[in-house]
């Protein structure tokens, strides 16, 4: 059933409020979402973020592997917001916990924290969920308890790597 226009609002502004709410000019990023475009956010305060090259993650996938093939697969290993496809849609960004770069050793990957040299992720704005741009696979978070599980993205990269294994 497809959200009404109030539901979107509301969602966006749920999403808005939690993303900013630690960075130290949130009307920054408001107002380059205001305008429909990407703003810039500090990660490693809120989330920190895993990213995966698109063949990573589209080689664990049977069958096609459009948007709702890659969209299922995501859900179906439990992964069901806070994912972002890049520009250039050729990797995911997934907002995982905060620390979760300090142990994270997956290769093929990164994982970006506070520590990180360049510890910044383009956000498209919170509704966004089509190219052109970076845009929201899976919805933005409006809190901590829909960041990505960590052990969840583990599992995506093991199937991945199962798949290369039989096929590579």
């Amino acid at each position: 059933m497809p959200s009404t226009q109030h539901e979107r609002a509301s969602q966006r502004l749920a999403a808005t409020l939690w993303l900013v709410s630690r960075e130290l000019r949130p009307s920054d990023a408001r107002e380059s979402w205001e305008k429909g475009i990407t703003a810039t956010l500090q990660v490693g305060l809120h989330f920190d973020v895993v990213q995966l090259p698109s063949g990573i993650t589209e080689r664990g996938i049977r069958g096609i592997r459009d948007r709702d093939g890659i969209e299922n697969h995501f859900r179906a290993l439990g992964i069901t917001s806070a994912v972002i496809v890049s520009r250039s849609q050729t990797a995911y960004s997934l907002l995982v916990p905060p620390g979760t770069s300090r142990d994270w050793k997956e290769p093929g990957t990164k994982c970006i924290g506070i520590d990180h040299p360049v510890n910044y992720l383009g956000v498209p704005v919170p509704t966004r969920r089509e190219p052109p741009g970076a845009y929201w696979l899976l919805t933005a978070p409006e809190d901590d308890r829909m960041l990505c599980d960590p052990a969840k993205i583990r599992t995506l990269i093991g199937k991945a790597r199962e798949r290369q294994g039989r096929t590579g």
